[in-house]
């Protein structure tokens, strides 16, 4: 996850975050959340701490839980309709400390200023996962079919 984020840095909210995290909540379930969180850990070494941090720490909670819920489905069509909505509403979920420490101003402009990104982001995470899920989630099974 770490890695790709790296990679895919330039790209403006593209990202295939989303998608491997898709991919591991449907084979781990809740042991998903400790490389959730290790990729956390690696953005914050990286990028420091900042209001970011906040987000990250329960953003991708949102994802794992919306896929927890309906893991047992596999359908590329549905986890690129998750991962869409997920990137739609990104800017949303991360408004949170915003609104808390600057107010209903603060938390809307956030949301408003970052809505084109939040457009890419839905887009970009709707094709990638669409045409990266199968490839990927077989790539899954073979590496635990190895071990």
């Amino acid at each position: 996850m770490y890695i790709s984020q790296v990679i895919m840095s330039h790209l403006p909210n593209i990202e295939i975050v989303s998608l491997l995290i898709i991919i591991i909540t449907r084979k781990f379930g809740y042991k998903a959340l400790a490389s959730i969180y290790v990729f956390v850990g690696c953005e914050i070494l990286t990028y420091g701490l900042s209001m970011w941090v906040i987000n990250y720490l329960y953003v991708w909670l949102v994802l794992w839980f919306s896929v927890l819920l309906i893991r047992k489905i596999d359908s590329p069509l549905i986890y690129s309709l998750i991962s869409a909505i997920f990137g739609l509403l990104f800017g949303t979920l991360c408004s949170v400390p915003y609104f808390l420490t600057g107010g209903i101003t603060l938390g809307v402009t956030y949301i408003v200023g970052g809505f084109w990104f939040d457009i890419l982001h839905c887009s970009g995470n709707f094709v990638s996962t669409l045409f990266l899920y199968r490839a990927l989630t077989r790539i899954m099974d073979k590496m635990i079919k190895t071990q």
